[in-house]
């Protein structure tokens, strides 16, 4: 097959000829009217009123082809197209897995360490303020049961034995009973030597035995020395049995230790025993 652009140079061939043709028919015919036009002829020949044309002459030959014309300027890009329906959608794909690829379940792991103490969270809002209460039933308080025995310038010398023996009712018998001594006491040692005393309670007639006794004492082996110190000890002491309960505060030799020294008991001030049932 001819090629398009050799096909569009034949065409423009003949019609090159046949451009040419009519031209030259056009130019025959101009001719021809020229030389017949009406009047009187030289030398005396009549006016011929009726010319008639002669036979179209033999068309030449073709004429070489032309150059090719200028390229022509591009045309408006066209109006973009409506955008075409989604399609259908595809079949689904087949799993990935199979039940039949996975493996046994594995043991359990070791347990991971704790893990850091997490942040304090932030505070909650105040609670709703709760329902009143009732009332408390009034409170009625035993009363309660204390003694205090004192003395102005007891001024003891007693090396040994009881000093001050007091009464105190008690009152039931599953109660405590706590004893209290408050006075100046003082041990002079012997010349040369040491001397040591133990001031101590009993009740009815024996120390305590539970918990332990209720004692203080003094140990001196400075020669001369005659300071009178105050002096403030105390305790408790259970399976004491209700009613009148007697008490004494009595002096006598530390355990292991002699009579050496010069004791004294509330010289020139208060002293005071004290005593409650709890």
């Amino acid at each position: 097959m001819k090629a398009h652009g050799e096909i569009d140079s034949q065409n423009l061939h003949r019609s090159n000829m046949k451009q040419r043709q009519s031209e030259v028919i056009l130019i025959l015919a101009l001719v021809v009217a020229v030389t017949s036009a009406p009047g009187d002829l030289e030398g005396g020949q009549q006016q011929c009123n009726n010319c008639c044309t002669g036979q179209p002459g033999i068309p030449g030959p073709s004429g070489a082809a032309g150059g090719p014309g200028p390229t022509g300027a591009a045309g408006t890009p066209g109006t973009p197209g409506i955008p075409g329906q989604h399609g259908q959608p595809g079949a689904k794909g087949e799993s990935g897995k199979t039940p039949s690829t996975f493996g046994l379940k594995g043991a359990v792991g070791p347990q991971g360490p704790p893990g850091e103490k997490g942040k304090d969270g932030v505070r909650g809002l105040p609670g709703a303020m709760g329902v009143k209460g009732e009332a408390a039933e009034k409170c009625v308080c035993p009363k309660r049961n204390l003694k205090e025995f004192a003395w102005v310038n007891i001024n003891s010398p007693q090396e040994s034995g009881i000093i001050k023996a007091v009464v105190f009712a008690k009152q039931q018998n599953a109660t405590l009973l706590r004893t209290a001594w408050d006075g100046n006491l003082r041990l002079v040692p012997a010349s040369g030597s040491y001397g040591c005393r133990r001031w101590y309670f009993t009740i009815n007639g024996a120390e305590c035995k539970n918990p332990a006794p209720i004692d203080a004492q003094i140990h001196e082996n400075t020669s001369g020395d005659n300071s009178h110190r105050p002096a403030h000890f105390e305790g408790l002491c259970s399976g004491i049995p209700a009613g009148a309960t007697n008490i004494t505060f009595t002096i006598g030799p530390c355990k292991g230790y002699d009579m050496r020294g010069d004791a004294a008991t509330g010289w020139s001030s208060t002293s005071r025993i004290i005593v409650e049932e709890i």
